[in-house]
């Protein structure tokens, strides 16, 4: 089982427990800044997402379980739609309490996943996308060293509206040029 250590987070395989955790404990942003969402409502929703989990995991995706030093479950990281003959995937993340948010956590996680992706897999280009209107996460974005690529206009129908979806992309050379400098 995986289990990547950081300064301040810790990056797990989630348990069927956990999935029921994050589940519940899920606080969308108004309107909910990412997509798709699994908002949870019931047990068979949570038992549906950890099934789609252990399918993929591994194959095509890592999907992982962020949580504080000291086992606190704080949200979920995934490295989807692994291509392994291109060396590329697809960075999503999502911190479950809106409390929880905006305290560095995601980005630590996602520092922690990026360097496995990069060292342990050897892939070659890491995507992210977000919504236009979620600054917050494309600032994060931009400051994790992901470079703006393109922006898919009208993409994602939400809340009775169209919004623009930001896509971004890192490359292992940009990655580990910025590690040296760290």
């Amino acid at each position: 089982m995986i289990e990547l250590r950081g300064q301040r987070v810790v990056l797990r395989a989630l348990e069927r427990d956990d999935c029921r955790q994050l589940w519940e404990a899920y606080e969308p942003a108004a309107p909910q800044p990412t997509e798709p969402l699994h908002l949870g409502l019931t047990v068979e929703g949570a038992e549906a997402w950890f099934a789609e989990i252990q399918a993929g995991q591994e194959k095509d995706r890592l999907h992982l379980g962020i949580f504080t030093l000291d086992g606190r479950l704080l949200g979920d990281i995934q490295l989807s739609a692994i291509d392994w003959r291109n060396r590329t995937a697809e960075l999503g993340l999502g911190i479950a309490r809106a409390a929880d948010r905006g305290q560095g956590y995601g980005r630590a996680a996602a520092r922690l996943l990026l360097d496995y992706a990069f060292n342990q897999f050897d892939l070659a280009r890491i995507s992210a996308s977000t919504l236009a209107y979620n600054t917050a996460a494309a600032r994060g974005l931009e400051q994790g060293g992901f470079v703006p690529e393109g922006r898919d206009r009208a993409a994602v129908f939400l809340n009775g509206r169209r919004h623009d979806r930001l896509r971004f992309g890192l490359l292992r050379a940009e990655y580990l040029a910025a590690d040296e400098e760290a």
